[in-house]
C-alpha cells in the first residue's frame, strides 16, 4: 500500500484509557466471581475491589471534561493509589498475614496531601513522578509478600511474582521519563517509543495478573486437598498412605547411598483402657500429645506418621541401631513421665526397632520385622524398647537367607511397667 512503509502505528490516549478501563473492570469482576465461588479466600475479593477501583480511577482520568489540574483528576489518582493498596492487601491476605487499613490508604493520603500545594498540583511531571513512586512502592510490597510465601511450591506464584516485579520496574522507569509521559498526556496520544512501551505494559499487566491470581488460588486449593489426603486429621502428621509413599522413597535413597536406616514402631500401651475410662476425647488428647512429642524431636529428612489407631511409625535415616535405641528410649521415658488429668492409668508406649542396610529391603518387610520386635516388647511387660536382630536381606546371589527366627533375640530395653 502506498505510504505504508512510512506510516506509524499509533493508538491515541483515549483508546488506551478505554482499553485499560475495560480490562480492569473485567479483571475485577472475574476476581469477585471467583471469590463468590470460594469465599474462604478473601484475597480474591480484595484484588477484585482493587481492580474495580483502578477501573474507576482510569475512567475519571479519561473523561474529556476533566482538566489536568482539576480536583477530579486528584480523586482519580487517589482511586489508583487505593487500587494498588488493595492489591497489596490482597497479596498479604493471600499469605495469611494481617492487613493494615492505614497502610492500604497511606498512598492515597500522601497523594491528596501533596495535591494541596498549588506548585505540585500544576506540575504535571512532579505528579507523574509521585504517582509512579507510590504505585511502584505498593507493587514491590506485593512482590515481597509473594516471595515470603507459605507454599512456595505453587508454580503459578513465580510468573505472578516476575510480572509484579517487572511492573514495578516499569513504574519506576516513569520517574526519569516523566517528561515523555507528560508530553503524551498533553498531546493526547503516546509520544515516542518510551511512552508507547509504558502504556502497553500497563495493558499487558492489567490483562494477565487477574488470570494468574485466580490460577494461583486454584492451585493452592488443589495443593491443600492433596496435603489433606496425606495428613492424619487428628494429629496433623503423615497418615498411613503418606508414610508408605514417602517412606519407600526415603528408604530407597538411603540404602542406595549405603546409609543405615532405622524403623521405630510405636504402640501406646492399654490405649483401649484410656478410651473406656476417660472417653475418646481424652484418648485423642493423648494421641496428639504423643505425636507432638515425637515430631518435635525429629530432624529432616526423618519421617513420622500414624499407621492406624494408636500405632505410629518413624523412619530415621542415617541412624545406627545405638542411635535408634537412644531415640526410642528417650521418647518412651518422656512419654511415661507425662501426666494427663482425668486418666486412671498412666500412659506409656512400647517400641519395636528394625534396621535396614541394603537396597533390597522394602518398607513393608522392614515394618514386619519391627512389628515382631514390638510384639516382643508387649509380651515382656510393655513400656519397653525392643530391638530386632540385624535385618537379613534377600539377594539374588543367595539361595536362601537365615530365618530371623533362628537368630537369638536381643533382650528388650526394660523399664518398670506403668499403667
Amino acid at each position: 500500500m502506498p505510504g505504508f512503509a512510512t506510516s506509524h502505528f499509533v493508538i491515541d490516549l483515549p483508546t488506551l484509557f478505554a482499553l485499560t478501563v475495560f480490562l480492569s473492570a473485567t479483571g475485577g469482576l472475574l476476581l469477585l466471581f471467583s471469590w463468590l465461588q470460594n469465599r474462604s479466600v478473601p484475597a480474591l475479593a480484595l484484588w477484585g475491589i482493587g481492580y474495580l477501583l483502578g477501573s474507576a480511577g482510569t475512567a475519571l482520568l479519561a473523561a474529556p471534561a476533566i482538566t489536568p489540574n482539576s480536583w477530579s483528576a486528584c480523586a482519580a489518582n487517589a482511586f489508583l493509589c487505593g487500587a494498588y493498596g488493595m492489591m497489596w492487601a490482597g497479596a498479604r491476605s493471600f499469605e495469611g498475614r494481617r492487613v493494615s487499613p492505614f497502610l492500604v490508604a497511606a498512598g492515597a493520603a500522601i497523594w491528596v496531601a501533596a495535591f494541596q500545594f498549588d506548585s505540585f498540583a500544576h506540575a504535571l511531571e512532579a505528579r507523574v513522578a509521585l504517582m509512579s513512586l507510590i504505585l511502584a512502592g505498593y507493587a514491590l510490597l506485593s512482590a515481597r509478600e509473594l516471595w515470603h510465601a507459605r507454599d512456595r511450591e505453587l508454580i503459578s506464584r513465580w510468573p505472578t511474582l516476575a510480572l509484579v516485579i517487572a511492573h514495578a520496574g516499569f513504574l519506576l522507569a516513569r520517574v526519569p521519563f516523566a517528561s515523555a509521559v507528560t508530553l503524551s498526556l498533553g498531546a493526547g496520544q503516546p509520544h515516542g517509543p518510551v511512552a508507547s512501551v509504558l502504556a502497553f505494559e500497563v495493558l499487558f499487566v492489567t490483562f494477565c495478573l487477574p488470570f494468574l491470581r485466580v490460577a494461583m488460588t486454584k492451585e493452592r486449593a488443589e495443593l491443600e486437598q492433596r496435603k489433606a489426603a496425606l495428613t492424619d486429621a487428628l494429629t496433623g502428621i503423615a497418615n498411613r498412605r503418606a508414610f508408605f509413599d514417602r517412606g519407600a522413597v526415603l528408604l530407597e535413597r538411603a540404602l542406595a547411598d549405603r546409609r543405615p536406616a532405622a524403623l521405630l514402631l510405636f504402640d501406646l500401651d492399654r490405649f483401649k483402657e484410656v478410651n473406656d475410662t476417660a472417653g475418646h476425647q481424652a484418648g485423642d488428647y493423648v494421641l496428639r500429645a504423643f505425636s507432638d512429642l515425637v515430631a518435635g524431636s525429629l530432624q529432616p529428612p526423618d519421617l513420622f506418621g500414624r499407621l492406624g489407631g494408636e500405632e505410629f511409625g518413624c523412619l530415621l535415616v542415617n541412624t545406627t541401631m545405638a542411635q535408634a535405641l537412644q531415640t526410642a528410649e528417650r521418647v518412651r521415658r518422656e512419654f511415661a513421665g507425662m501426666r494427663f488429668p482425668g486418666l486412671a492409668v498412666h500412659a506409656s508406649v512400647s517400641v519395636g526397632i528394625a534396621m535396614a542396610n541394603d537396597a533390597g529391603r522394602s518398607l513393608p518387610a522392614l515394618l514386619a520385622t519391627a512389628d515382631r520386635a514390638l510384639y516382643r516388647a508387649k509380651a515382656e511387660g510393655r513400656n519397653r524398647v525392643a530391638p530386632a536382630p540385624p535385618v537379613l536381606v534377600e539377594s539374588r546371589s543367595r539361595e536362601a537367607a537365615r530365618p530371623a527366627a533362628d537368630v537369638g533375640w536381643p533382650a528388650a530395653s526394660a523399664a518398670p511397667l506403668v499403667g
